[in-house]
């Protein structure tokens, strides 16, 4: 399927939704988004709203052929990130990056927002049919983040527990939208309906999280500014130049091409500082260059978008 869509009508449609991100952050300072509500929030977002959003995305619009095109970027994304930390433990091994958060800095440089960010951005310039490939190339993030991501932090063995991550609602949903596209079964209107509603909710919710996050920087938070203009430059620009190089063998559509593009060029995953602080890496860093990829790809998001079309 072609893509016809106005490079401007692209950038609008982006930045539209990165300024949700506003009413989370009038939210947090006026006091009515409460601290104790942001788990909460979250745990809707992700396992209600985002799964009845993918089930309708991969049942609807999208037809088996087409899905069974899009196979390609689960693997296609678990080769960037692959090969991102390649080229983060190489800044690593020349010294360009501080020791103590080498493993948090690979981290950032390779594991894409791919589902907080990503799909909303995708659904809101694709549609429901560029939602469905955006899926297909996040669960090659999933099994990196389970992985390679933990790997990285610990310097460790991956124990078993981190596996039954790949286990979650958004996953059992796109694997069971597969199922039912497969068998060809239509989903009946009174469920269809309700699943479409809440699913509609998933890119205000995702959004209004982001803006809630953004402002809980600590002020004079100090980052050594040489291993986040690195971040920003492999995560923003060389992630999906990356995605680019290892498309070029393959006969891929339009849509499928700026799909994985756009998820490469994401910002940093939103569960990294999380995930470093769990696992001995600079969760502090890893807050700062979250916000600082997050606010970039604002105006880096639509120019790869805009290329790619």
């Amino acid at each position: 399927m072609a893509i016809s869509i106005a490079p401007s009508v692209i950038f609008v449609r982006i930045l539209m939704v990165f300024s949700l991100a506003l009413f989370g952050v009038i939210a947090r300072y006026t006091g009515i988004f409460r601290a104790e509500a942001k788990d909460s929030v979250i745990d809707i977002m992700l396992h209600i709203a985002l799964p009845a959003l993918i089930l309708v995305s991969m049942t609807t619009d999208i037809t088996w052929e087409s899905l069974v095109s899009g196979i390609v970027l689960p693997f296609l994304s678990l080769t960037v990130i692959l090969g991102m930390m390649v080229i983060a433990n190489l800044f690593g091994r020349m010294n360009l990056v501080a020791k103590e958060r080498r493993g948090t800095f690979a981290v950032l440089c390779s594991m894409p927002n791919t589902a907080f960010i990503g799909f909303p951005v995708i659904v809101s310039v694709l549609g429901e049919v560029g939602l469905a490939y955006a899926v297909l190339y996040d669960v090659g993030v999933t099994i990196a983040f389970c992985s390679v991501a933990i790997l990285a932090l610990q310097g460790g063995p991956i124990q078993k527990k981190h596996w039954l991550g790949l286990i979650n609602p958004a996953l059992i949903s796109a694997v069971l939208g597969i199922l039912l596209n497969w068998g060809q079964v239509q989903i009946p209107s009174v469920a269809l309906v309700p699943l479409q509603t809440m699913g509609s909710a998933t890119v205000p919710l995702a959004m209004l999280i982001t803006g809630y996050l953004l402002c809980g920087v600590k002020k004079g938070s100090k980052v050594l500014s040489k291993d986040l203009i690195l971040v920003c430059l492999c995560k923003l620009l060389v992630s999906p130049l990356l995605a680019y190089i290892l498309m070029l063998p393959f006969d891929l559509s339009p849509t499928i091409r700026t799909v994985a593009l756009m998820q490469a060029a994401m910002p940093s995953m939103a569960s990294t500082p999380v995930l470093a602080e769990k696992f001995g890496g600079d969760g502090e860093f890893a807050v700062i260059a979250l916000v600082v990829t997050t606010l970039l790809s604002m105006i880096t998001l639509p120019v790869v978008s805009m290329l790619a079309n």
